[in-house]
């Protein structure tokens, strides 16, 4: 072999192992994946005035919800402000997820995406303990009565997280990140992580 098909060889095999990288972010194509996160993480989301608290998380019900034991030891249910994860116990309506086809393959799809979000939710909250961050631009409780927060783990936004990931779609009510939330969604989105492969359904 010369010196210029070696060259040829080596360019094809680096040119082949880029193109395999990030094609799925797991084998079952939106699975628990590692995030791919801008830059910052969403370390940057903080409100340094809003009330923060200690809860230790008991159970992860589904992606956007989560059972707490607060410091006094009563416990409380959480909605993750900010984002909607599929459903995983009921119907998912497909034209709440833009550009994902509302047909059976379509709620089948995002039916695994909500228990993809649910698996990564689990895996980061795995710890037990979280810090609950109220926003002073949204309600503090639902409509279903839950307390609605930000779940931070090491100073990190789960609920940025599940958006830049693909796992959640912006919920639309004011809150203080919403304009960050948007852009992640939009990028998640644009690269078609996570529930936004569902957009693909045939």
């Amino acid at each position: 072999m010369t010196t210029g098909m070696r060259l040829v060889a080596v360019l094809a095999v680096v040119v082949l192992a880029g193109c395999s990288i990030g094609v799925s972010d797991s084998p079952a194509d939106g699975g628990p994946q590692t995030p791919t996160l801008p830059a910052d993480n969403g370390t940057n989301l903080t409100l340094p005035s809003a009330e923060r608290v200690p809860v230790e998380v008991t159970t992860v019900v589904d992606g956007d919800t989560i059972d707490v034991r607060l410091p006094d030891g009563s416990e409380d249910t959480v909605r993750l402000l900010g984002v909607d994860t599929p459903e995983v116990y009921a119907d998912n309506d497909p034209a709440e997820f833009e550009g994902v086809p509302d047909t059976e393959a379509g709620a089948a799809c995002l039916r695994e995406a909500g228990g993809n979000a649910t698996d990564y939710a689990a895996g980061r909250l795995q710890s037990g303990n979280v810090t609950l961050v109220f926003d002073p631009n949204a309600d503090r409780r639902g409509g279903y009565g839950r307390l609605l927060a930000y779940v931070t783990i090491d100073d990190r936004n789960l609920n940025y997280e599940l958006v830049a990931t693909g796992h959640a779609r912006v919920y639309d009510s004011d809150f203080a990140f919403r304009e960050s939330f948007d852009a992640a969604e939009q990028q998640a989105r644009d690269n078609q992580r996570g529930l936004w492969r569902c957009q693909r359904a045939g």
